[in-house]
Formats: structure tokens, sequence, C-alpha cells
């Protein structure tokens, strides 16, 4: 009877380790994907994340060269083009070209010496005889 014991205590042993391990190969048969899963979750995310950046700096420059292309159609742009590229000017302006640096005096001189009409006086003076504050109303009133 004792043997019969002993046999029954080694077999349930046995049978526990037995199934202990065949428990610890299930469970790590079931966290392999498990693991695998949430490692490929976070690289999803990681991707998603730098997406969406990548989705945030094209909307920018996207909005950035609408307001380009509004500029390049507006009038303000075509007529600034046509006053360099073209030498438009306005009816009652001066165009002055300045073709050399070095010799400034020669374009302040024809500015100075220009005529300003006054149109309340119904007269033109010269540049010279005008004092600032009449200059200003020439410049705002005229």
């Amino acid at each position: 009877m004792l043997n019969k014991k002993k046999k029954n205590f080694s077999n349930t042993i046995f049978n526990q380790k037995f199934l202990t391990a065949i428990g610890l190969v299930v469970i790590l048969l079931i966290s392999l994907p498990l693991v695998k899963n949430i490692n490929q979750r976070h690289k999803i995310n990681t991707e998603i994340k730098s997406l969406e950046k990548d989705i945030k700096t094209l909307e920018n420059d996207n909005s950035k060269l609408k307001g380009l292309i509004n500029y390049l159609e507006s009038d303000q742009f075509v007529e600034e083009q046509a006053r360099l590229n073209l030498g438009l000017k306005k009816e009652g302006e001066q165009v002055i070209v300045a073709t050399n640096l070095q010799d400034s005096s020669m374009v302040s001189d024809v500015v100075s010496n220009s005529m300003i009409k006054i149109p309340w006086l119904e007269t033109s003076v010269s540049r010279e005889n005008v004092t600032n504050p009449q200059r200003w109303l020439i410049y705002f009133f005229e």
C-alpha cells in the first residue's frame, strides 16, 4: 500500500510537471503572436504620426503657395512687373533711371531741380522752394 501511494504520488508529481510544461508552452505560443501584434501596432502608430506631421507641413506649404499664386495673379504684381520691366509710368509721374550708382549727384540734381505743381496755387514751382508741410499737402491732396 505504501508502494502504491508512492507510485501515485510520483505519478501525480510527474503529471503536474508535465501539465506545467504544457501550460508554459501554450502560454508561450499564445504570447509570441501577441508580442508581434503589439510591436506591429507600435510601428504603425509611429508611421501614422510621421505621416500626420508630413501632412501638416504639406498643408502649410500649400497655403503659402496659394498665397503666392493669389499675389502673382493680382493687379498689384502685374503693375509692379510692368513698372520694373516695361517702364510703365502713370500720368503725372516722372521716371528716373539710375544707370550708374556712383554718379548719384546727377540723380539728386535732377530730382531737386524738377518742378512741382501746386494745385491750389495753379502754378509750378521749383522743388527747392516748396516747404516740407507743402510737400505733404501736395502728396496727400494732389
